[in-house]
């Protein structure tokens, strides 16, 4: 038998490797912006340097922690990967890559099964190589291990400075309030004097939804610039920075490290007299009175409705004493919706309004109004914050005003 060798003619085509780099900033200042923007430029050169690999692009973060994984860049990286269009991806450290063992264990493990690597290029760990999972597994622990000392470290700095009376954060951030060219926080007057009229009108009984309603009617920009709403209103009303006092704490982070409102579960700070206040202390607890003997009475239990709906001297005191101010008809007594009590024209209920537009009294304000023994007349009027009001007027004297009229 003879064998002979058959020398190759043509070269072996050699596909280049499909290479992209992931770079990621955890905050947004320009001093990060610099650094996303210098990693961006040294992994490119890096990549088209090396003939072998192909680059396919850089795919970024900024802002976004390293605990998250639906980072948008992040997520983008792993679909293309998952699709056929990346064959390694470089990234400085495995912290830049996820900050929790967790995470970076779940995706390696993922690409290596496809067949896509990542190069970590400070710790040089390639894990489509044999070494590179056992190493990468006591790195990513490390990593992790250094990042929550990191994080506990400015968890006592913050506690610090919260146990001395210093805020985190300033109150720039503040509906009313703004940092002069100094960076001293003081009142920005003309947001101000729109915290200093929710008060007065909440002081005057008017609910925050009715405020909501005043504010955007007239034009006057919410907290965001938008609408005003009925929890941005509530959030003004419940401020305590507005009477000079700060809350220090009111958030904290979770063992997974989301942010949570404070409700008791780690300590706050409450510091008085903290800086200058928008409306003073005695009208801003008056206000805190107000909402929340109004809360409390929202969440009485709705009284047991009466077997026969029918009005009565004997059920409601009030009745054939108040009158329509349109047709002269009386009021009777209503539930509304819930726990809502109103007295309502007879004749707009029975025949509708088209016969009288009629007057719905809620049975509260009625009350507030004491004793009545002779027939009245309510009247309901728009004050000058065009808020809904009602008076009441003695029927004879209303009868008498309206035929001279």
């Amino acid at each position: 038998m003879r064998i002979k060798v058959i020398k190759p003619t043509k070269a072996v085509h050699q596909q280049k490797k499909k290479v992209c780099a992931y770079v990621r900033v955890s905050t947004d200042s320009l001093q990060q912006e610099d650094s996303l923007e210098n990693q961006t430029t040294y992994f490119k050169g890096f990549i088209t340097a090396n003939p072998e690999w192909e680059f396919v692009g850089i795919y970024s973060d900024q802002g976004i922690s390293g605990y998250k994984e639906n980072r948008p860049g992040f997520q983008k990286m792993i679909e293309d990967a998952r699709a056929g269009n990346i064959d390694l991806i470089v990234v400085k450290s495995i912290s830049r890559f996820a900050r929790n063992t967790e995470t970076v264990l779940k995706f390696t493990r993922e690409l290596k099964s496809i067949g896509v690597g990542i190069f970590f290029e400070i710790q040089n760990i390639n894990t489509l190589s044999g070494a590179g999972e056992l190493m990468l597994t006591i790195l990513a622990a490390f990593a992790q291990a250094e990042s929550e000392g990191a994080s506990a470290n400015a968890k006592m700095t913050y506690k610090r400075k919260f146990e001395s009376g210093i805020p985190a954060h300033g109150l720039e951030s503040t509906f009313g309030y703004k940092a002069n060219a100094q960076g001293d926080i003081v009142v920005d007057e003309e947001k101000a004097a729109v915290v200093r009229q929710m008060f007065d009108l909440a002081e005057q009984g008017i609910w925050p939804s009715k405020i909501k309603q005043y504010l955007n009617k007239n034009g006057v920009p919410g907290c965001a610039g938008g609408d005003w709403d009925d929890t941005a209103v509530f959030r003004v009303l419940h401020n305590v920075s507005y009477k000079g006092d700060l809350i220090l704490q009111k958030t904290y982070r979770d063992s997974r490290r989301k942010q949570r409102k404070n409700e008791g579960q780690v300590d706050q700070w409450y510091i008085a007299e903290n800086h200058q206040p928008i409306v003073p202390p005695k009208q801003w607890d008056k206000v805190q009175e107000i909402l929340r003997k109004r809360s409390e009475h929202l969440q009485k239990p709705a009284p047991p409705k009466p077997d026969k709906p029918r009005s009565s001297r004997n059920t409601y005191p009030l009745s054939n004493l108040i009158y329509c101010p349109i047709c002269g008809e009386k009021l009777i007594h209503k539930w509304g919706k819930g726990k809502n009590e109103y007295w309502a024209c007879k004749t707009n209920l029975k025949v509708g309004k088209d016969a009288c537009k009629g007057i719905w009294l809620p049975a509260e304000v009625a009350n507030d109004w004491g004793e009545i023994t002779e027939p009245i007349v309510a009247v309901q009027y728009e004050d000058e914050y065009g808020m809904r009001r009602f008076t009441a007027y003695p029927k004879d004297e209303y009868d008498a005003f309206k035929r001279e009229d």
